[in-house]
């Protein structure tokens, strides 16, 4: 009994997932058709590059380039912030914090600085820079392919809540006290050369494929191939459990996309898009955005997508647990120094309080509420 309780409380979005999946069958025949099956190979192929890239610590020798360059406080922020808002809109926001947030620690640990505030800054750096791409995180893959999507026309949806974005975290940095430092910290080895070209070539692959400029499936049997022949071991350690969540998902979104109820959602609350930016952006609050992007695509007018896509991005600011990369970072931190978890937590909720009010109501008034 106590696995089973710690199963559900590690995977509680997969457990919802099944449970939606499994209730929602019994009124409705679930059909093949319902697994977006593009979906998921893209989404295993650019597990098993990210995995690639983590297994030579590419990401952790740039960053070590570039911090030991720095000879500020502001200047360590600001790197540490570029880092993770660029590699996120690539590698998505889960890996830049597992990736970055451990190295803010160990330079808190060298120059006896507080890391607290950086550490949440780059949470709120990777989770804005993960919306600006359909490859920065799950629910822009989604529904990218959910709403048949062409990169134009992701861009145009999310380009005015990027720039707003993108400003906030300048003034962040920018209001960052300007103490001066020696940062000197151990250069990881140098990568492989030649993994290095082959995993970027794979990555620049597969980001292909979420575009559709490459066929999807060619790009998961290119990788697939390589990784088998050659990396087997990272095979395994693939989040098997996400691509499962996501099957969960597409049943449950199938079975009831012709249900009354349905109909009675989408022609009610989600009836305008002011309507379907707040209900993304509230549930997201409650649920996380992965699943509230997921739960809210089937009921969502497609005429509305852009709305619930810039919705559950910007709601991904706000609770810890409006965007699960946040649950990361906090924990990494709280590993750390568990003393300071309340002073974390207080410090996290002013800071993205702040950025939900500011640019979810920046957003509303400049792209949101013309539309109507």
């Amino acid at each position: 009994m106590d696995k089973i309780k710690s199963f559900v409380k590690q995977e509680a979005v997969l457990c919802l997932a099944i449970l939606l999946a499994a209730a929602s069958s019994f009124w409705q025949t679930p059909k093949p058709e319902y697994i977006d099956f593009g979906v998921l190979s893209i989404l295993l192929s650019l597990m098993l590059v990210v995995a690639g890239l983590k297994s030579i610590r590419f990401l952790d020798w740039l960053a070590v380039l570039l911090l030991n360059r720095c000879r500020s406080g502001r200047q360590v922020t600001a790197a540490l912030l570029t880092v993770t808002y660029i590699s996120s809109m690539f590698v998505t926001n889960d890996v830049a914090l597992i990736t970055f947030v451990p190295l803010a620690l160990v330079i808190g640990r060298t120059i006896k600085m507080d890391m607290s505030r950086t550490v949440i800054l780059q949470t709120l750096a990777a989770n804005l820079g993960s919306m600006a791409t359909p490859p920065g995180n799950p629910q822009n893959l989604f529904l990218y392919a959910f709403f048949n999507y062409d990169v134009a026309g992701f861009f145009r949806a999310m380009l005015p809540s990027t720039l707003l974005a993108i400003v906030f975290l300048l003034v962040l940095t920018f209001v960052t006290k300007n103490k001066p430092l020696e940062l000197t910290l151990p250069e990881p080895e140098q990568p492989e050369q030649g993994k290095t070209l082959i995993y970027l070539a794979l990555l620049l692959l597969n980001i292909g494929a979420v575009v559709h400029f490459v066929d999807k499936y060619l790009a998961l049997a290119v990788t697939v191939l390589f990784f088998a022949a050659r990396e087997r071991r990272l095979l395994r350690v693939v989040d098997y459990s996400l691509l499962i969540t996501f099957v969960g998902f597409f049943i449950f979104i199938g079975n009831i996309s012709h249900t009354d109820i349905v109909e009675l959602i989408r022609t009610g609350l989600l009836s305008t898009p002011g309507g379907t930016y707040l209900a993304g952006l509230g549930l997201s609050q409650v649920v996380s955005n992965v699943p509230a992007a997921m739960l809210l695509a089937g009921l969502t007018n497609p005429m509305n997508a852009d709305a619930l896509l810039v919705g559950v991005n910007v709601g991904g600011m706000g609770t810890l647990i409006a965007s699960m990369a946040s649950v990361i970072s906090f924990k990494l931190f709280v590993l750390e120094y568990p003393a300071q978890a309340g002073a974390y937590m207080r410090m996290f909720t002013y800071y993205n309080v702040i950025g939900l009010a500011v640019i979810g109501a920046l957003t509303y008034y400049l792209q949101i509420f013309p539309s109507f």
